[in-house]
């Protein structure tokens, strides 16, 4: 069985990509799935750009800022999305892989 990481890092989205689709020529999570699902895929951009938009570069005397403050701001919102993305993985999931979710517990610490 497949291991479905959600993790956040800039530019990258939640939907951790680490194998290389020389037919698509991009990244994909390597589930059939997921990376066919349209719904999925735009919720996985959406979230993405939320979450880069935390990162300034050379911004308050740092090469790169992450706004805190923004990102806590965004809190109900992001959770939302992050929801609506486990949701849709649920639904097309058919047994082939299972969702490590290590974003969502961390949003709503914050």
């Amino acid at each position: 069985m497949k291991k479905l990481i959600i993790m956040l890092d800039y530019i990258s989205g939640p939907l951790w990509k680490d194998i290389y689709d020389t037919k698509k020529k991009e990244l994909v999570t390597g589930i059939d799935v997921v990376d066919d699902d349209e719904y999925i895929q735009n919720l996985n951009d959406v979230i993405s750009d939320l979450y880069s938009s935390y990162y300034k570069i050379n911004y308050n005397d740092e090469p790169v800022y992450f706004d805190k403050k923004q990102e806590k701001k965004d809190k109900y919102k992001m959770l939302d999305l992050l929801g609506k993305l486990i949701k849709r993985l649920d639904e097309v999931n058919d047994g082939s892989f299972e969702i490590d979710d290590r974003e969502t517990e961390r949003f709503k610490n914050l």
